[in-house]
């Protein structure tokens, strides 16, 4: 597959080749020149390259969009860069009165070649003036025509469709897109493929090419897209069909890019980030109402952010924010399709897939062995009540293990019987409830408990259990501190060239790239010259060595310390790992991480960048060699070799080793190669 470039990238490209084809093109902004390139860095090289016509300009969003009408009036092509949609709002007059009427008010059609450009959408912590979605508020304007930026579309095609129709346009950037990687070569992934469909291949279809059955549509744009292809497959282990269409024009809506699909199609539901009302989704609604009815199994269905402000703090702007859990909610909330033959989208006959076989009534639902260090598990939560309806696949309970949280999911429909109560230890391999047949469901049980031997009365002691995620960790910490005899080196390395690389590589991908970043590159690649630090010592006392570096990362998200794994770091560039680090932080923090996000760990860099904490000595995970800390920097001055005073950024970078495989001169060695590396 063709290595995709990140959206931020294929948006600069496409301004380029813009400005490379059309003399008359301008670009204006506020901090849009050389070297800040814009808040989001979409215009670096621009000014560079056309100074005379990428212009920074005051902090003024309704005087830049003036200007711009006045420039598109005398025959321009104008780019405006709002630096946060949300300031779109101070532009409104300008938009509304002036660029969009000079189309048709002086008594002959007036080609105004304006595309206004805003980033929008949360996701970043930004809070309540930085994170909004406005579209919603420019629909319905004559002659004004609303595109949102996408993965699934390549920007130079969207910055043409908008200029080819001589009236003004405003694009859509979803700020969490810029630093993503576009889809390419008609693949989502392994399993979901894409297609263009429509006038100007507006509509991307995101589908999986071997499923069956009538399809759930979802509709949504931009940054949602991933959050619906998500939710679709989800939604596809627990037996549903699902198809994702992505436009890349929201207004007006092009509704006949959607007939062929509409006919046969189990439901529809449109998924958007705005607040409710006055919505596009209810723009698409109501077309699809008035034009496609016939091809309709019922209402098209809306889902959208919370109608509050949007909080700065990340896990209450995931409250409020539609995520991907909500879409799937939508999803699974229309009623099932019924069964079809292979190919066949609107013809199903059956009841939909039949349970397994010769499975009788009771079928346990068993906790797996998930873990092989460990001997129980927690039963965190059910997920489903008990006495309620499942379906195979649904996930119905949560166990936690020592590293991470697991799904246990139903092998059948039925009803569930939860005969444990959440919070309880449980066995591998041991039942925790029961799924039976409709037809031979009891009266509801209560979990079973066993009740304890009468003795007398006594007060019960001042305190509080540990929480079962702190007690895997002290179980982790005291296997370390009892098996593995640990030694402890720290040397103070000048990262100032590091920050500068990491700097240069954010802005070169688009990727967020900092130290860690930069020292888990260092770390991989000192693999080859140091394989003892990466090797595991057997039961038997055998050196195993590791074929490639999976670093393990920490990732403290207050409710537990997790330790995902980027494996084979050695072949991935920054951008890469920074991207990998960012998803693995995001699993955790939304509580998705696996075992298999976990596992096959040789090396360990832990980070203690609390701001204030200089030097940290970390734990050696079971089954690891060499843990490494990475502390907050700080600056320092020192002497150059000159006589001269300096101020350097330094960090002390900490080694805790496995003495029995390394010893002090090869953990010198190895902390002097690492120093060598970051101040390159």
């Amino acid at each position: 597959m063709t290595r995709a470039e990140r959206v931020s990238r294929n948006l600069n490209r496409a301004l380029h080749a813009l400005f490379a084809a059309d003399e008359r093109a301008w670009l204006l902004g506020e901090d849009v020149a050389d070297p800040y390139g814009g808040a989001f860095k979409v215009t670096q090289g621009l000014s560079t390259a056309y100074p005379d016509r990428v212009l920074s300009t005051p902090l003024s969003e309704n005087g830049i969009t003036g200007v711009a009408g006045g420039l598109a009036l005398c025959g321009d092509t104008v780019i405006v860069e709002i630096m946060f949609g949300d300031f779109a709002g101070l532009a409104f007059d300008p938009i509304l009165n002036l660029i969009t009427k000079s189309v048709a008010m002086y008594g002959e059609r007036t080609p105004m070649r304006v595309v206004i450009r805003c980033p929008v959408g949360g996701g970043r912590g930004y809070g309540a003036t930085h994170s909004q979605s406005p579209q919603k508020h420019f629909i319905g304007i004559p002659h004004l025509a609303l595109y949102e930026l996408s993965p699934l579309h390549d920007a130079a095609d969207v910055l043409a469709a908008a200029l080819r129709r001589d009236e003004p346009a405003m694009l859509f950037e979803d700020k969490i897109l810029y630093s993503r990687r576009r889809y390419v070569d008609g693949r989502v992934d392994d399993r979901l493929a894409f297609e263009p469909r429509g006038a100007d291949g507006n509509w991307a279809r995101v589908h999986d090419p071997d499923a069956t059955g009538a399809p759930t549509l979802v509709i949504a744009p931009g940054g949602v897209a991933d959050r619906a292809i998500a939710a679709a497959t989800r939604a596809a282990e627990r037996g549903r069909t699902v198809e994702v269409l992505v436009p890349a024009r929201l207004y007006p809506v092009d509704v006949d890019g959607l007939r062929d699909l509409l006919d046969g199609a189990h439901g529809v539901i449109v998924a958007e980030e705005s607040t409710a009302g006055g919505t596009w989704g209810s723009e698409v609604a109501a077309r699809l109402h008035a034009e496609a009815w016939p091809l309709l199994r019922g209402p098209v269905e809306l889902v959208s952010s919370a109608d509050r402000v949007i909080p700065s703090a990340p896990h209450l702007e995931r409250a409020v924010l539609l995520g991907t859990d909500a879409i799937l909610d939508r999803i699974m909330r229309l009623p099932a399709a019924p069964a079809t033959a292979a190919g066949d989208r609107g013809g199903r006959t059956d009841a939909g897939p039949a349970a397994p076989a010769g499975v009788s009534p009771g079928v346990p639902v068993d906790v797996p062995r998930l873990n092989p260090n460990d001997d129980s598990y927690v039963l965190l939560e059910w997920l489903v009540a008990d006495g309620a309806t499942v379906e195979a696949g649904e996930p119905v309970a949560a166990v936690e293990t020592s590293k991470a949280i697991e799904e246990l999911a139903a092998t059948q429909a039925g009803v569930l019987r939860q005969d444990v109560a959440a919070g309880a230890d449980c066995a591998p391999g041991t039942p925790i409830g029961r799924i039976l047949p409709e037809s031979a469901v009891p009266a509801p049980v209560e979990p079973a408990s066993v009740e304890p031997p009468a003795v007398p009365a006594r007060v019960t002691p001042p305190g509080r259990p540990l929480p079962p995620a702190q007690r895997r960790i002290a179980d982790v910490v005291s296997t370390s501190h009892r098996e593995i005899p640990v030694a402890f080196t720290a040397v103070r390395v000048d990262v100032t060239a590091a920050l500068a690389y990491a700097r240069r590589a954010a802005d070169e991908t688009g990727a967020t790239v900092g130290l860690t970043e930069v020292v888990i590159a260092a770390v991989a690649a000192l693999h080859e010259r140091f394989g003892a630090l990466y090797a595991r010592l057997t039961g038997d006392g055998l050196v195993v060595d590791a074929e490639a570096p999976s670093i393990g990362l920490t990732v403290d998200v207050g409710t537990g310390l997790f330790l995902p794994v980027i494996r084979d770091a050695a072949g991935q560039d920054l951008g890469d790992l920074a991207d990998a680090v960012v998803a693995l932080r995001m699993k955790a923090l939304r509580g998705r991480l696996r075992e298999e996000d976990m596992a096959g760990m040789n090396f360990l860099v832990a980070l203690n960048d609390t701001p204030g904490v200089t030097v940290a000595r970390p734990v050696i995970p079971p089954g690891v060699t060499c843990a490494l800390s990475v502390p907050d920097v700080h600056r320092e001055v020192v002497l150059d070799g000159d006589g001269g005073v300096r101020e350097r950024t330094v960090a002390d970078l900490g080694l805790a080793y496995d003495h029995r495989l390394v010893n002090g001169a090869q953990a010198g060695a190895y902390l002097a190669a690492l120093g060598d590396a970051l101040q390159r």
